[in-house]
Order: structure tokens, then sequence, then C-alpha cells
């Protein structure tokens, strides 16, 4: 959602709640029976209001706020793409760094996936990777080998030093993707982000400053439901500020004579 639309939203509301508060005027005018009838409209209105011009604001209200912050800090983001080792990485590389706001780009580990392997197999495998410095990390799954690198490490090379030490050990590789990480600047992560879509690069996930905020605000959010009830809530005040306004316009007139 952009600020146009979430100002025509919130606009829209208000709308909603100065037809809410009219209603109220007029009860003197239908009755004081009516009352309880103007109130439970007023709940309806404003939940129905919330529901939809209110509630999008305040699920998107994550997204505002890291754009805000990501305007005014100075961190990075970081994107992490998945591809195949039959990509060009090289090419690919340095066609996302030609992008406005990509600082850097690195390789920074891969995934192998192998035929299946005893566990004395695995225990020499393990042996093994701890033993290579250019790696940092590194986890055993389903005959799924994924290494993350020390920085300044070529994947591409190590991961071919490793496809040849197992091969040698009885242990065959079937396929493998590398792990690109690209670091841009916070204001330019959405627009890199939609690049990379685009273009068919698998996005595995986004990392940073911007991102932890997004995640944090967005777990503290809450539910839809609550929203609703307490949007149908400023109805009811609305409403019975309404109700009531020809009572304290008329008490604060009489104070002033």
């Amino acid at each position: 959602m952009d600020i146009f639309s979430g100002v025509v939203f919130i606009i829209l509301f208000i709308l909603i709640m100065v037809i809410v508060f009219s209603m109220g005027l007029i009860s003197t005018y239908i009755g004081k029976k009516e009352i309880a009838f103007i109130i439970m409209i007023g709940f309806v209105l404003g939940g129905v209001g919330g529901y939809f011009f209110i509630e999008p604001i305040y699920e998107e209200s994550p997204y505002i706020g890291a754009t805000l912050y990501g305007l005014f800090t100075t961190e990075n983001e970081h994107i992490n793409l998945i591809l195949p080792t039959s990509s060009n990485v090289t090419q690919i590389s340095s066609e996302i760094l030609n992008q406005d706001g990509v600082e850097s780009i690195s390789t920074n580990g891969f995934d192998l996936k192998t035929n299946s392997y005893t566990n004395s197999q695995q225990k020499t495998i393990e042996t093994h990777l701890n033993s290579m410095n250019e790696i940092k990390s590194f986890k055993l799954n389903n005959d799924i080998i994924s290494v993350n690198l020390a920085e300044d490490s070529q994947s591409t090379a190590t991961l071919g030093s490793l496809v040849s030490w197992l091969s040698k050990n009885g242990v065959s590789s079937e396929f493998a993707f590398i792990h690109l990480q690209v670091n841009v600047k916070s204001s330019s992560v959405k627009d890199i982000k939609t690049y990379l879509e685009d273009k068919h690069y698998t996005v595995n996930s986004v990392e940073g400053p911007v991102q932890s905020l997004i995640t944090h605000t967005s777990d503290s959010l809450l539910s839809q439901w609550v929203i609703i009830i307490i949007t149908g809530l400023i109805g009811v005040c609305v409403s019975i500020a309404g109700i009531y306004a020809d009572s304290v316009i008329g008490f604060f007139r009489k104070g002033r004579r």
C-alpha cells in the first residue's frame, strides 16, 4: 500500500465517523428509545470501517515504519539468493552490481546434494569439513551438505574441491546451489528484490536491521478481530459524543452567560 492509498483510507474512515456523529446528533429528534439503536449502528459502522480502511493500514504499518527507518539508517540489508551451479555466477553478479543501491556481492556458501552415506562416512565428512579453513560453518541433513564460507572464500572453488574429495571417498554428488549475498542500501531493498524476482532468481531471505524491525513489529501486531472491535468501540464513542453534543454545547453556553 502506498502513502496516497493510506491517506484515502483514513479519510474514508473519518467520513464514516462523521456519519456516525451525525446520527447521534439527530437522536434528539427521533426519541430516546432509539439511542441504543444508534449506538449499535455506530459500533457496526466503526467495525466495518475498521475492517476495510484501518486494518489494511495497520497490517502495512511494519513496512511503513521500516521504510521510514531505512531512509535514515546507514546500515545495509543483505538479500540472499540461491543459484544453480549451471548459472554464470560472474555475469549475474556483474548485472546485479550495476543496479542502483547495490553496494557489493559475495558468494558466501552452497548447498550440495549427495547420495546416501553411512554413519561412518558422515563422521569422515564432518572431520574433513572441520579441517577446511575456508569453511565457517556447515550442517549435514538428509544427504544435504549446507556450507557457510568464511569471508573472501570462493564458493565454486571450495565446492569443486569438496565434490572431488567426496568422490574419492565413495560419495557421489548429485546437484548443488550457490549462495549469493547481495549487500544493498536499506532504502533500495524493495526495488532490488523486485528486480531479482523479475529475473526469476530465487530469493532465499532478506537480513538486516530493517528486516529485523519488520519481523519484530509484525510479531507484535494485534489480530484482525481486535482491530475491528477497537474501531467498533470508537464508533460507539463517536455516536455517544453526537448524542450528547447538544447538551454539552448548551451547558457551556449557559456557563458563559
